[in-house]
């Protein structure tokens, strides 16, 4: 039998944030289910240092731990090391690897919460995940059954009886960012009542998610001659990204703004899609900011799978296309990467203005 938790003894939560910026902004609302269970505790958000601004305005959390990238056994003690300065009573942790769980045994925190599989004997409250099987009997794909991120994340609580809440994401708009961002649209001349399309091309994760930045330079002009006057395309840059926006730039004859030197920081993004009237993107973490904001939007997906990312899907339009090698979830394709190639300008555009006349684009 498992312990309850009881919130008048647990003083001091660290709370390890997903890997995946996509993951973080789903995880949102799990943030919120903690601080009202936990009212009284200081709440410390461990999160890759490049994630934390996405938090930004945030009331989950007291304070903010940067995690950087532990490189061998020295870098793996370091961050040891840091945990166990802060004294945390309590671990919960997003990521379902074993190497968190251990970090924080070995940080003397008496309680860890999170999914069991790998690391049963690490976690002192957890929950198991049903793992998925193709009929053959052999693993392929995903590890477990594909659920909406936000829904699994809201099993593990609702197992420890923490309060319910809504799981669309919450993000929250300082101050200081919207005077940050009105300052990037005054300098990329965007009008106050000018409506601004955004076009996401990139995607951490791999090259498998990528489109072909040929065809974003033939939808960008497409959508510049349908749309015409009081419209403005805006392409997302992140790092590492330059390349990508730099051949799309050359492809096209369509005006496009793209923000290169320097690039949108993370925190100014939430304001700049909250902006936006429509948002064309892979499935990456800008996505999530645009179901976040309830933007219109249009996902061009490939190789992972659409079960885990189908909740509040109502102002998006998801484009993906049956392939018998997906969907693969690995971050380069080994074959002909069939799943993105598949997917049309032609199919692409009439979505992206269905979306804009208030339709679904199906």
């Amino acid at each position: 039998m498992v312990p309850a938790l009881d919130p008048a003894r647990i003083r001091s939560v660290f709370v390890r944030a997903p890997n995946w910026l996509g993951d973080v902004v789903m995880a949102t609302p799990s943030f919120a289910r903690i601080r009202s269970y936990f009212i009284e505790a200081r709440i410390v958000c461990g999160a890759k240092a490049g994630h934390l601004p996405i938090l930004a305005g945030s009331r989950s959390f007291d304070d903010t731990l940067p995690l950087r990238r532990a490189r061998g056994w020295r870098g793996f003690r370091a961050e040891v090391r840091a945990l166990r300065e802060q004294r945390f009573d309590l671990a919960i942790l997003f990521p379902n690897s074993p190497s968190t769980a251990l970090q924080c045994l070995l940080a003397w925190i008496p309680y860890r919460m999170g999914y069991t599989q790998g690391r049963r004997l690490l976690i002192t409250h957890g929950i198991k995940a049903r793992p998925a099987r193709r009929r053959d009997g052999k693993r392929y794909g995903p590890r477990r059954v594909p659920v909406p991120m936000p829904l699994y994340y809201a099993a593990l609580f609702d197992a420890f009886g923490f309060p319910a809440c809504d799981t669309r994401p919450i993000l929250r708009v300082t101050p200081d960012e919207e005077r940050r961002a009105g300052e990037l649209f005054a300098r990329l001349g965007i009008g106050p009542d000018e409506r601004v399309v955004l076009l996401n091309p990139g995607a951490a994760f791999g090259p498998s998610k990528l489109w072909p930045g040929e065809r974003w330079a033939r939808l960008a002009e497409a959508l510049h001659a349908e749309l015409g006057p009081g419209h403005r395309l805006l392409l997302l840059v992140g790092p590492g990204e330059e390349g990508l926006a730099r051949e799309i730039l050359g492809l096209s004859r369509a005006p496009i703004l793209a923000p290169l030197e320097p690039l949108i920081p993370l925190d100014v993004l939430k304001p700049v899609v909250r902006r936006g009237a429509l948002m064309v993107t892979t499935d990456s973490g800008p996505r999530h900011l645009a179901v976040a904001f309830r933007v219109p939007h249009v996902v061009l997906m490939g190789p992972t799978h659409p079960d885990y990312t189908s909740a509040h899907t109502e102002e998006g339009t998801v484009l993906r296309h049956e392939v018998d090698c997906g969907p693969c979830h690995l971050p380069r394709c080994p074959l002909d990467h069939r799943c993105m190639g598949l997917i049309t300008v032609e199919e692409v555009l009439a979505a992206a203005r269905a979306r804009l006349a208030g339709g679904d684009g199906r």
